[in-house]
């Protein structure tokens, strides 16, 4: 049987507990489909970057960056929250840097204390956002 590319299949939350684990733990270079843009989150990202996104990706390199950072201040659970974060961000950015020739949008939610996503946005490859970074911006009380 063949395996689905990675950009058909979006992971389950047990997957996406693996492809994590797996990251921080091996030097891969993985990619993972990890869920959709809702619309009305859609219109915000487009509102602040004047493009359009559907879905969103990880990848491995960006959850060992993220991790390996001790002071990002990330719990072991904090990546969990990327989907969620994007689709109802406190605050939508255009970070005004880019990343690989990509604009870089930074969404930041209180969960227990402000963390950020900052992530970039492929739209030659059908509208992706892909995780650069994500850090809490003050350490949890």
């Amino acid at each position: 049987m063949k395996k689905e590319s990675w950009y058909i299949h979006q992971l389950t939350h047990d997957e996406l507990k693996v492809f994590v684990e797996e990251a921080c733990t091996r030097k891969t270079n993985d990619k993972a489909f990890v869920g959709t843009v809702t619309p009305a989150a859609a219109q915000r990202i487009e509102s602040v970057c004047g493009k359009k996104v559907e879905k969103i990706m990880l990848e491995s390199g960006a959850i060992r960056h993220s991790y390996s950072k001790e002071y990002h201040l990330l719990e072991k659970d904090d990546i969990f929250h990327y989907v969620d974060v994007v689709n109802t961000a406190d605050d939508i950015r255009l970070s005004g840097k880019k990343h690989l020739n990509n604009d870089v949008i930074t969404f930041t939610k209180d969960i227990n204390g402000q963390i950020l996503f900052a992530a970039e946005v492929r739209v030659n490859h059908g509208g992706w956002l892909s995780l650069i970074t994500c850090y809490r911006l003050h350490k949890k009380r």
